[in-house]
């Protein structure tokens, strides 16, 4: 039985999210139960990405969603990270709303203009708003739905992921979708609103039995969360299956969203 179990999880593995499969005791596999994956359908072009100025700000960069959708998905990118690393499943973004990636607020020493993330969490969250700002004036003067402002989409990596989950447990109202990807730490749950939806991703040649171990913690808590893996993606790498992957994550986040 288990040894079936355990090749069920590797064909699921290889179509999108894969189950963790060998890593964790079976019991706990019980306790956090994957829902099955749906069919991903993404434009097969990807859409351009424009670098915007924000007036006293660093740069940010843009991914234009549909004309009719006020939806934001924030990025964070990692320590003196790529600003650019969600190219790679951009067109999953942009099925549900305008991409908006932000630069960190510290530089990076020796890095070649790279940034981090401070621990200024209400700064990120005014920065977050000017971003929004002018991304917004520029779709009302095209024609556009303006962007929403409010129950915004956060999606970090290594240490944006933590930066996301502070910002979500510091402003609940406005961070209610969360996606928290090759975080080094577990979330604590308890900060954390029940009204949210949080989406633990680990890459399978990362360190990421902590995020599933943190997944089952965080329903146990009472909260909505679902894990998945990037498959063959080491730290700093989203891996050849991002697009299916983060594509399949974005639908279960933006479930029952209008």
């Amino acid at each position: 039985m288990k040894q079936a179990h355990a090749s069920v999880s590797r064909v699921v593995a290889a179509l999108t999210f894969a189950c963790f499969a060998g890593a964790l005791s079976a019991p706990a596999r019980a306790q956090a139960p994957r829902p099955s994956a749906p069919t991903v359908s993404v434009a097969p072009q990807a859409p351009p990405i424009r670098t915007l100025r924000v007036p006293g700000d660093h740069d940010i960069e843009v991914v234009d969603g549909p004309a009719e959708s006020r939806q934001v998905l924030l990025y964070f990118h990692g320590l003196c990270g790529d600003p650019l690393a969600f190219r790679s499943w951009r067109a999953a973004a942009a099925r549900f709303g305008t991409l908006i990636s932000l630069r960190g607020d510290e530089a990076c020493p020796g890095s070649g203009g790279r940034m981090r993330w401070s621990y200024d969490h209400d700064l990120a969250n005014r920065r977050v708003s000017a971003a929004i700002e002018l991304v917004s004036a520029i779709r009302v003067a095209k024609g556009e739905a303006p962007l929403e402002n409010q129950k915004l989409t956060a999606i970090g990596y290594s240490q944006g992921a933590r930066r996301v989950e502070w910002l979500a447990a510091r402003f609940p109202e406005r961070y209610v979708r969360v996606a928290m990807i090759a975080g080094a730490f577990k979330p604590n749950p308890l900060p954390l609103s029940r009204e949210g939806r949080f989406l633990l991703i680990g890459g399978t040649l990362d360190n990421h039995k902590h995020l599933y171990e943190a997944s089952v913690e965080l329903r146990s808590a009472g909260l909505t969360v679902l894990y998945g893996e990037l498959p063959s993606a080491r730290h700093g790498d989203y891996g050849p299956e991002a697009l299916q992957a983060m594509g399949h994550g974005l639908d279960w986040l933006f479930k029952n969203v209008r």
